[in-house]
């Protein structure tokens, strides 16, 4: 009975000695086809030349079991479009808050499909960029006599 153990152990290990790891670099490849792509337009965000909007894009799994998958910040191109390729296929919370002029915070949810572009339009309010040109500041009087610290009764 000692020798079938013996003979049964050496053989399990003989087998694990040979074994490859081709399943696991399969599983990799099918991991990159489960992936699919969103874009998001703005209808009115300042384009990328003039460095003045960004936008933090946080994307967080809807059936929570992981928060946070994309947390970062991005920068719209020519077309006001942000692109983020290479998101996990499956429905998600994404939350998009503006950090430039534009300070809209906005909550969606997304579902992402494997090898889908999903294209998501978002719309900002209005806003106007303040300079030291454009601001007037009214004139007002202040009558001194009328403060409670002149009169004493």
């Amino acid at each position: 009975m000692k020798s079938i153990y013996l003979y049964l152990a050496c053989l399990l290990l003989s087998l694990a000695v040979h074994a490859e790891k081709g399943p696991r670099a399969k599983a990799a490849t099918k991991a990159v086809a489960q992936e699919g792509s969103v874009q998001f337009r703005f209808n009115n965000l300042s384009p990328a030349d003039a460095h003045k909007d960004s936008v933090l894009i946080i994307f967080d799994r809807f059936d929570r079991t992981g928060a946070g998958v994309i947390y970062k910040v991005f920068a719209a191109d020519n077309q006001r479009n942000i692109s983020i390729d290479g998101i996990p296929a499956g429905k998600y919370y994404v939350t998009i808050q503006g950090l430039g002029i534009h300070r809209d915070h906005t909550e969606t949810i997304v579902t992402v499909k494997a090898q889908k572009n999903h294209q998501q339009s978002i719309n900002l309010e209005d806003v106007e960029e303040f300079t030291k040109d454009t601001v007037i500041i009214p004139a007002s009087r202040t009558d001194l006599a009328s403060l409670s610290i002149v009169n004493m009764k």
